[in-house]
């Protein structure tokens, strides 16, 4: 072996003895942050009580084609929540709700938000219980919204009622919204309260809706239970595809059909997706964990900047997690033909896009203009559209007030939640308050199996009533929130 062989050969293991010793020093500077405990007002709840309004709130049906069954709700809080109606000022925007809890003092407010409308129920047969029942047993309350969103709801109102029933008084001005067409997209509710709210010249220290929750840690690789906090969410947009080609008899079929081109454009935006990043809130959350994986793993998340590849091939592996790293796409609806042996002129499909931080409507639609064959008509669908939100900074001390009011209410035992900042794939009703706030978090104080996560818009959804208190106290602690905090 030549000398100049042996010399590049001892700089090479050089090398990497150093890119080794960076790797490891990287990894154990790497400390799980010290998020200060926050204890909330002390209330007394009767659970019983909490469970028994939140069964009742859950037998309005209000999903967005029965305006009658808001007017009776509506009704329904005003009795169970008699000093709220009357302290809040309730003001409506059709049927949303716009309460406000005056401080006396001139500092920032916080605004909390919540949905009223639930999604209709697509199979109620297959339901453990009927869906708008309200059923109580001795572990859950069941119903359509015990989820989504109807137990935040209640759980804030319920610590706006406790607190008043306590005398208390926040330190700053607290706005509850209320929306009644959240599932819709909420221009007729969040939008137009934004607006309004907007035009008052009104900017919040933090406004919180629903999104993350309290996950089990194997979810994420770790041992203890882990609270994700939305600082972000993906925007939303459907597409139309459109082909045309000529009709005719199946017989004597064309080269090219509509029916076929269509199919081919749908089948290349699946095989071809668009990039994925790890970047913003998933690196973010990736990194947040690290301190409580294993050494191997802890040394991978404490080192993106080498491994980032790596850990996005792994991500983009399973649906959950690649919608955390790219713009997704899914053909939703197919329509073509009227008989089997009639070539149709026209086929079209409808395309749902969830927009990933980065990405924009606009960007996404010329994209496809310019990618798809010049046979296929691409255009925007409907007028609901939005762009990804703006990213809340982290840390800040809305975020550190938040993870530790987390910690404290939602803990099992003496066992703490990790938080951690991650990226909403749905959407909310925040989504119309951007530039009210520079601090935005999306978190519903529930702790959930991963067995649950598929009763959100699906069947038996339930909440446990042993979490009911927790959530009351944890909103009590946000509202009661001091200046700065």
């Amino acid at each position: 072996m030549g000398e100049v062989m042996k010399r590049a050969l001892m700089l090479a293991a050089l090398a990497l003895l150093v890119l080794l010793a960076v790797l490891v020093v990287r990894t154990l500077r790497v400390t799980a942050p010290d998020y200060p405990a926050v204890t909330p007002p002390a209330l007394t709840l009767d659970s019983d009580a909490l469970a028994r309004r939140l069964a009742a709130a859950l037998r309005f049906a209000t999903t967005a084609d029965n305006p009658a069954a808001f007017k009776a709700f509506h009704g329904f809080l005003a009795d169970s929540f008699p000093r709220t109606w009357q302290a809040l000022s309730p003001r409506f925007f059709g049927n949303s709700v716009l309460l406000h809890w005056r401080s006396g003092h001139d500092c920032a407010p916080s605004l909390l938000l919540a949905h009223q409308d639930v999604v209709p129920v697509s199979e109620p047969d297959q339901w453990q219980q009927p869906a708008f029942a309200g059923e109580l047993d001795d572990d859950f309350v069941w119903g359509r919204g015990a989820l989504d969103d109807k137990g935040s709801l209640m759980g804030i109102l319920e610590a706006t009622e406790a607190l008043l029933a306590a005398g208390r008084t926040p330190p700053c001005d607290v706005y509850v919204a209320l929306g009644a067409d959240e599932e819709i997209g909420g221009n007729q509710g969040a939008a137009k309260i934004a607006a309004q709210l907007k035009k008052q010249g009104l900017h919040f220290a933090m406004v919180l809706d629903e999104g993350g929750m309290v996950l089990p840690g194997a979810m994420l690789g770790v041992q203890q239970s882990v609270a994700v906090v939305g600082i972000a969410e993906k925007g939303y947009v459907t597409m139309k595809l459109e082909a045309h080609g000529e009709a005719g008899h199946s017989s004597r079929p064309p080269t090219h059909t509509a029916v076929g081109d269509l199919a081919a454009a749908v089948a290349d935006l699946q095989a071809y997706p668009r990039p994925a990043h790890l970047s913003g809130p998933t690196r973010q959350m990736l990194e947040a964990i690290a301190p409580y994986q294993g050494f191997g793993k802890r040394l991978v998340l404490s080192n993106l900047w080498l491994f980032k590849s790596l850990v996005r091939r792994q991500l983009e592996g399973k649906p959950a997690t690649n919608a955390l790293v790219r713009t997704t796409s899914a053909p939703t609806v197919f329509k073509a033909g009227v008989k089997d042996n009639v070539i149709p002129a026209q086929a079209s499909a409808l395309v749902n896009f969830r927009l990933a931080p980065g990405d924009e409507v606009d960007t996404l639609l010329a994209d496809l203009k310019r990618r798809l064959p010049a046979t296929i008509d691409v255009s925007i669908y409907q007028d609901f559209r939005s762009n990804p939100s703006a990213v809340s900074a982290v840390p800040s001390p809305q975020w550190r007030h938040l993870a530790g009011l987390i910690r404290t209410t939602l803990q099992e035992g003496d066992a703490r939640p990790v938080v951690a900042p991650y990226l909403l794939v749905a959407g909310t009703d925040s989504r119309h308050y951007q530039g009210l706030s520079d601090q935005i978090f999306r978190f519903m104080p529930v702790r959930l199996g991963q067995e649950d996560l598929h009763r959100f818009h699906g069947r038996d959804e339930r909440l446990a009533r042993d979490q009911l208190a927790a959530m009351v106290r944890f909103y009590a602690g946000v509202m009661m929130a001091s200046p700065g905090s």
